[in-house]
């Protein structure tokens, strides 16, 4: 969890239903969102409690999200981002989502 952690694939399905609930929760008090960022810095290795994602690791969540979590909740209208912090190297970024 220190120094880079990273997410297990077996645990996507319940990150993605976290996100939906973040969603729904603001909502409820009035406060619409639009688009969430799969995670600030995805590369960002920090001495506090990170979250790496490799391009690839980072196109499965979204899948698993945008595709089947967050419509089946009614929430197929919303934006999930990747890479939004360096657009310098987001042409690398997409291409390595296909990779």
């Amino acid at each position: 969890m220190l120094h880079g952690g990273s997410l297990k694939p077996e645990f996507n399905s319940a990150w993605a239903n976290y996100y939906a609930n973040f969603i729904e929760a603001y909502a409820k008090e009035g406060i619409p969102i639009w688009g969430v960022s799969v995670q600030k810095r995805a590369d960002g290795v920090q001495t506090w409690e990170s979250c790496v994602y490799t391009a690839q690791q980072e196109r499965d969540f979204i899948k698993i999200t945008s595709a089947r979590r967050l419509p089946n909740v009614g929430l197929g209208d919303k934006k999930i981002i990747a890479w939004d912090h360096n657009r310098t190297m987001m042409y690398q970024r997409a291409h390595d989502h296909f990779r």
